[in-house]
């Protein structure tokens, strides 16, 4: 079975449930209490965060799935081949400066549902960068792009022939992606 992205589809789901809503709202089928309709929302949002917490991640070893707050994992030393890192809300921090890169190509996988991701590459690596985000802006080595589904993709010279690299894809529902190199 292939791996569902269940933080895309979560928000792509309540985006599609909360239209109909205006939707049949506008067309009079019935009549909308916004307060009630919004405290519902929470509590299926909050519910679905918890029940991630529970689930475990199809890269077990190689990632981790977090929920609430700020957050900024500490890679020191670590070396890197897969991983893949995924945050509910808040501002993430992916610092990808003082990893081992493995020989040949390391995919690296960063997301968020809502709020600002942040991944800094070491100066020399040789990267390949997916940015994107559902709607808000995305800025990746120099490269920029805002509004709905906003996305960059960008390569470094020396990508196809280095023996070490970084295939990053980094994606937020709804807000910024910054991917920069170390100063």
């Amino acid at each position: 079975m292939p791996y569902v992205r269940t933080g895309e589809l979560f928000v792509a789901l309540f985006l599609i449930l909360l239209g109909l809503l205006l939707l049949a709202g506008n067309l009079g089928w019935f009549v909308i209490d916004w307060r009630v309709v919004w405290a519902v929302a929470l509590i299926l949002f909050g519910v679905w965060l918890v029940s991630r917490a529970f689930q475990p991640s199809p890269y077990a070893g190689m990632g981790s799935y977090y929920g609430l707050g700020d957050y900024h994992p500490d890679l020191t030393g670590q070396e890197i081949r897969r991983l893949n890192w995924s945050h509910g809300v808040g501002d993430f921090t992916l610092d990808l400066t003082r990893v081992t890169i493995a020989e040949g190509e390391n995919a690296v996988r960063a997301s968020l549902i809502f709020g600002d991701l942040r991944v800094l590459l070491p100066r020399e690596a040789a990267v390949r960068v997916r940015a994107r985000a559902a709607w808000g802006d995305v800025a990746a080595l120099g490269e920029k792009a805002e509004g709905i589904t906003p996305s960059v993709i960008w390569q470094s010279d020396d990508y196809a022939t280095a023996s070490r690299k970084i295939n990053l894809d980094a994606s937020v529902g709804l807000g910024e992606v910054q991917v920069q190199r170390a100063a």
